[in-house]
């Protein structure tokens, strides 16, 4: 004899299964195509007047999920944001980065108001002076928008949305 529930239970978790590797799928587009964009900008020299613009990237690619995979999205895409100048290997770079993806991740667990603590503070750590590229060297004031809306979209959400 078949027991419909434990049918009915195999369908819901093969169906949570497909949702969770769409939803990381997704997350993942975004965060390629914001890095995409940023690195295409930089490339044309337009870093600063592509900054607002680029910023909806991840606020449209995550703002339209779920609550918790949004979160998710966003501890993505801010230590994307705190491997910025990580590269590098320097060993405060690398410190600096902890600290963001630190913060991510206390956003996702704890509050989401660390969140726009990352990205805004990520502003001033932008402007400490260090050696660019000439492709990089208007990064400071495009990071300075990009940051600076994402930052501001995310107290929002923290506000409305996610604050229980």
């Amino acid at each position: 004899m078949v027991d419909c529930g434990s049918i009915a239970h195999m369908i819901d978790e093969r169906r949570t299964a497909i949702q969770l590797i769409f939803v990381t799928v997704w997350i993942a587009a975004v965060v390629v195509t914001s890095a995409w964009g940023a690195s295409f900008s930089a490339s044309k020299g337009t870093l600063i007047l592509t900054a607002a613009p680029l910023s909806l990237v991840p606020i449209l690619g995550l703002h339209f999920l779920r609550d918790n995979e949004a979160r998710a999205g966003w501890v993505v895409i801010t230590a994307w944001l705190g491997a910025t100048y990580a590269g590098g290997g320097e060993p405060l770079e690398l410190a600096v980065f902890a600290v963001i993806v630190a913060l991510g991740l206390v956003g996702y667990f704890r509050s989401a108001w660390y969140f726009p603590v990352a990205w805004l503070g990520h502003i001033v750590w932008d402007f400490v002076p260090r050696e660019l590229s000439p492709m990089l060297a208007d990064l400071p004031t495009a990071c300075m928008i990009f940051d600076g809306i994402i930052g501001l979209y995310l107290i929002a959400m923290a506000r409305r949305r996610w604050v229980a």
